[in-house]
């Protein structure tokens, strides 16, 4: 069982032809964020996905987008929103395209439409696949999510029927469910851990909401030592909680991350950030009139590269930890030949 041990910050490291691209030429992508479909049948307060418009990629443009991902050589895809992807009426046909072109694919889902055939799909072909349930009890789900106790049953339900189909074909899909921490969660995070480890999930994931810099790690640790044993396992986005409390200063001024990770959205249109979807200032290309490499060749990219000011971004954001690390790279560093 592999399990994401949500180190980016080392994980960039691993890609030496990636970041030797990025000093001298184009060819960076390793992960891109897609969405499907603008479309959901959940009402999440707060929301950072862009269903509220009902924007879908078609057959044609789903295949044009694998073809352009594989040219770019992008190790992975995560099926995401926008909306809800497994709501996609070519979300087993994208899964199948991904999969042929030797793509990776991980799948973010509230998990309330699967059905046997989704099941199936996903532990046959995905790297992981994770339920975002965000909650220990019915009132917190209609917190987090807008939905009612029998959404909240239901997917309680999925997330376990999904773990018995897991073990039916012993699949190697690495199977989390996912809860956003805060202050007002935080009541939730051990009623949370049982409710998943009962029905079969592999780990179960705490990660920060957008901006939000409640550390709890104290309450993490309590809970790995609590519940995790050789067939459950307690995870975290470790590198954002080990920078809440130097907050001041993210220690870069430049997006390096946005030429490794983008977004491609349910209108064929590519960003530079997911926590921006549809805001002009981080508008890549529209797929529409260029190709992806195209876009990653073109000037506009390096123009939303140098307008962007890190400071008016999230905390913690999705490129957080490896802008971190790849600023290193653009430092004028003394005496380096010795080490």
């Amino acid at each position: 069982m592999k399990i994401n041990n949500f180190n980016s910050d080392e994980k960039i490291l691993k890609y030496t032809n990636k970041i030797d691209y990025f000093l001298n030429s184009h060819k960076t992508l390793i992960v891109t964020e897609l969405d499907l479909t603008n479309k959901c049948n959940h009402r999440c307060p707060g929301c950072c996905g862009n269903n509220e418009n009902n924007a879908e990629l078609s057959k044609e443009q789903v295949e044009f987008v694998v073809a352009n991902l594989k040219d770019m050589d992008n190790k992975g895809v995560i099926l995401s929103g926008g909306g809800e992807p497994t709501i996609s009426p070519h979300f087993e046909y994208a899964i199948k395209l991904l999969k042929n072109a030797g793509i990776n694919i991980g799948l973010n889902s509230h998990g309330m439409n699967l059905d046997d055939r989704k099941c199936e799909i996903i532990a046959s072909n995905l790297e992981y696949f994770r339920i975002s349930l965000d909650a220990g009890s019915p009132e917190m789900y209609f917190k987090i999510h807008g939905m009612k106790e029998h959404h909240f049953n239901k997917t309680l339900e999925n997330i376990e029927q999904f773990a018995k189909t897991k073990q039916k074909l012993n699949s190697k899909t690495s199977f989390g469910v996912g809860f956003l921490t805060s202050k007002i969660t935080e009541c939730d995070m051990e009623s949370f851990v049982r409710l998943v480890k009962e029905r079969g999930a592999d780990f179960a994931q705490f990660r920060p909401f957008t901006g939000d810099s409640f550390n709890i790690t104290p309450k993490l640790n309590e809970l790995k030592a609590k519940y995790e044993d050789s067939s459950f396992k307690i995870v975290a986005s470790y590198q954002k909680y080990k920078e809440m409390g130097n907050l001041a200063y993210r220690g870069y001024d430049k997006c390096h991350g946005m030429f490794f990770s983008t977004v491609i959205t349910a209108d064929f249109k590519v960003w530079a950030c997911l926590h921006f979807r549809q805001s002009e200032r981080y508008f890549l290309g529209d797929l529409r009139e260029q190709s992806l490499e195209s876009i990653w060749r073109g000037s506009r990219i390096r123009e939303v590269y140098n307008d962007i000011n890190c400071a008016n971004c999230p905390i913690l954001c999705r490129n957080d930890s490896f802008n971190r690390t790849l600023d290193k790279l653009q430092l004028d560093i003394i005496n380096s030949e010795f080490l």
